[in-house]
């Protein structure tokens, strides 16, 4: 999921993975009801991944600046601070 710009659709198809991006409105013409659907739809789902990324952001190692010598243990520790929110209650009851 992102806003529209980023040209990523090329390395997403080769991770096997879908592009979600809201339909944009054209000139000073309504949305159509399909474009309106959409944007709801992509809107709640960005919702509830910032409430996930907000659960990552509360992990002190990771609210603050990391130290330059931890550099090199930064995909690791972000890792685990994901695994450990996922094991949290979940967004969607």
């Amino acid at each position: 999921m992102a806003d529209r710009g980023f040209p990523i659709q090329e390395d997403l198809m080769l991770r096997f993975s879908s592009f979600e991006i809201p339909p944009a409105a054209k000139g000073n013409r309504q949305m159509t009801r399909s474009n309106v659907k959409q944007t709801k739809k992509v809107a709640n789902l960005r919702i509830h991944v910032e409430r996930a990324i907000n659960r990552l952001k509360d992990f002190k190692i990771l609210s603050g600046t990391l130290p330059i010598s931890l550099i090199p243990q930064a995909d690791d520790i972000i890792t685990i601070c994901a695994a450990l929110t996922n094991l949290l209650p979940d967004l969607i009851s």
